[in-house]
C-alpha cells in the first residue's frame, strides 16, 4: 500500500507526506481544544468536507513546495496550511471570533509543541526523525511503529486540550479582541517560521537541531499559558464590569432610600409633637402603640457618617420587620476615604448576606447579627458574626454560591473583596460550628487612628 502510494506520488512524496500530515495532525488537535465550542448543524458531514477539502488543497502547494523549495516558499505553503485549518474550524464550530481564534491558537501551539517532542525524543535516543518514525530502530517502519507514533500525538494533544482547557466562556471586549488578535498573529507567523526553519537547519547540525526543537517547545508552551492567561484576565475584567454596574445601581438605590429616610424621619419628628399634643386624648396602650410605630421608623443609629447611617437604618428597619436582632457598634468617622457608593455597598452587602442566612434559622432566639466597625492598631476593621444553617464551601476566599446560575450570583461577597483589595486591605470569611464570621480589614492612616 506505502509502495504504491509512492510510486503514484513520485517526486512528490515527501512534500504530500509534510503538507497533509501537518495539516491532518492540526486538525485533529484543533479538535481536541473544541469542547467548549458549539458544533454547527450536519458536523460530521462538515468534518468530511473539511478533510476532503484540506488534502486537495494542500496538492497545489505540495508541487510549488516542491519545485520551489526555497524559505520564502515554504513560510507560504505552511501559512496557508494554518489559514486552511482556522476555516475548518469555522466551518464546523460556531462562536465569536475571538474564541474561535484562541482555540485556534491553542491547538496550533498543542501540535507545534508535539510535532517537536516526538522527533526530539528519536535524536536523544539517536535516531534520524528523517529517515524513520520509530523510537526504536531504524530501517523498515513496522505497523506497530506507526500504532505508536499515532498513540503518542493523541496522547499528547489529549493531555493539552485538558489541562490548558480554560474554565470559562469569553466574554466580548476591546482589551479582549486586541490581545487575542496580537497573539493569533504572532503565533500564526512565528510558528510557521519555526516549522521552515527547523526544516532548514535540521540536517546541519545536531547541536543545532535540538536547539531549535527545544525552543520551538518552549514557544508552544508560552503560547498555551498565553492563552490561558487570556482568559483569566478576560474573566477578571468581566468581574470587574458587573461589580461596576452594581455600584451604579447601588448609587441609584441609595439616593432613592436616602430621599425616602429623609422624608420618614422628617415626619416622624412631626408626629412626635403632634403625638405630644394630644396624648391626654387617647389611653396609655394606645399611646404607646403610637410611640412605638413612630420609632420603628424613626432614625436612631448615629455612627458619624451619614451614608452609613442610612444603610445601617434601612437594615435595621428590615430587621425588625423580618423578628431579627440586630448589634451594631460602628465608628463611621473612620470610613471617609471610601466613596458613598463604596460604603453603601460594603455594609449593604454585608448586611444582606447575613440577613438572608439567618432567616432560614427556624429557631426565632438565633436570628442575630452583630456589626462592629472599629480601629484596631494600624487598621480599620469591619467584624460581622451571625448564625447559619448548612454547611460553608469556599472557593478560593469566596464562599461557594447556593443558587443555580453561578455565573449571576455571588458578587456580593466579590464586592467586598475587591472594594477591600483596592484600598490596601482584603476579606476572610470563617466558620465555628454553626456560627458564621467575616472580616473585612482596611490599612488606616496614621492621622485616621485615633490616639490611645
Amino acid at each position: 500500500m506505502i509502495g504504491a502510494i509512492y510510486l503514484l506520488l513520485g517526486d512528490y512524496t515527501f512534500q504530500t507526506y509534510n503538507l497533509v500530515l501537518t495539516y491532518l495532525q492540526c486538525f485533529i488537535c484543533l479538535a481536541f481544544f473544541t469542547r467548549r465550542l458549539e458544533r454547527r448543524r450536519h458536523f460530521a458531514l462538515r468534518v468530511a468536507v473539511s478533510l476532503a477539502g484540506g488534502i486537495l488543497l494542500c496538492f497545489p502547494l505540495v508541487m510549488l513546495y516542491t519545485h520551489l523549495n526555497t524559505l520564502p516558499v515554504r513560510v507560504l505553503c505552511y501559512l496557508i496550511v494554518s489559514l486552511l485549518n482556522f476555516l475548518a474550524l469555522v466551518f464546523c464550530w460556531k462562536d465569536n471570533i475571538e474564541e474561535l481564534l484562541l482555540t485556534f491558537c491553542s491547538g496550533t501551539a498543542a501540535y507545534q509543541l508535539t510535532n517537536k517532542l516526538y522527533p526530539l525524543l528519536q535524536l536523544l535516543r539517536g535516531y534520524n526523525d528523517l529517515t524513520t518514525i520509530s523510537l526504536f530502530h531504524e530501517g523498515d517502519i513496522q505497523w506497530w511503529d506507526w500504532a505508536i507514533y499515532f498513540a503518542f500525538y493523541l496522547a499528547c494533544y489529549w493531555l493539552l486540550s485538558r489541562f490548558f482547557q480554560p474554565k470559562s466562556r469569553l466574554y466580548r471586549s476591546r482589551r479582549t479582541a486586541m490581545s487575542v488578535g496580537l497573539l493569533s498573529a504572532a503565533t500564526i507567523l512565528v510558528v510557521n517560521v519555526l516549522i521552515c526553519v527547523s526544516r532548514t537547519y535540521e540536517t546541519e547540525s545536531l547541536a543545532l537541531d535540538i536547539v531549535v526543537k527545544i525552543f520551538c517547545i518552549l514557544f508552544g508552551i508560552e503560547v498555551l499559558f498565553a492563552c490561558t492567561h487570556i482568559f483569566f484576565l478576560n474573566e477578571r475584567d468581566h468581574q470587574i464590569d458587573v461589580l461596576h454596574q452594581l455600584w451604579r445601581q447601588d448609587k441609584a438605590q441609595f439616593e432613592s432610600i436616602k430621599a425616602n429616610m429623609d422624608v420618614i424621619n422628617m415626619k416622624c419628628h412631626d408626629l412626635k409633637h403632634i403625638l405630644d399634643k394630644i396624648a391626654g386624648k387617647l389611653t396609655a396602650e394606645e399611646t404607646e402603640a403610637l410611640r412605638s410605630a413612630i420609632e420603628f421608623y424613626d432614625s436612631s443609629i448615629k455612627t458619624g457618617n451619614e451614608v452609613l447611617d442610612v444603610v445601617l437604618c434601612e437594615k435595621a428597619m428590615a430587621c425588625q420587620r423580618d423578628g431579627i436582632r440586630f448589634t451594631c457598634m460602628a465608628d463611621g468617622s473612620l470610613l471617609d476615604f471610601l466613596t458613598p457608593v463604596q460604603i453603601y455597598t460594603l455594609f449593604g452587602n454585608i448586611m444582606d448576606n447575613a440577613m438572608e442566612a439567618v432567616r432560614k434559622l427556624p429557631e426565632p432566639e438565633l436570628r442575630v447579627i452583630s456589626l462592629v466597625c472599629r480601629a484596631d492598631g494600624g487598621q480599620l476593621r469591619i467584624e460581622e458574626s451571625n448564625y447559619f444553617t448548612g454547611s460553608l464551601s469556599l472557593h478560593g476566599a469566596l464562599p461557594e454560591t447556593l443558587k443555580g446560575d453561578a455565573s449571576r450570583h455571588g458578587y456580593g461577597t466579590r464586592s467586598i473583596q475587591y472594594i477591600a483589595r483596592l484600598y490596601g486591605g482584603d476579606m476572610s470569611i470563617e466558620s465555628s460550628g454553626s456560627m458564621f464570621f467575616l472580616n473585612v480589614w482596611f490599612p488606616l492612616r496614621q492621622q485616621d487612628v485615633a490616639p490611645g
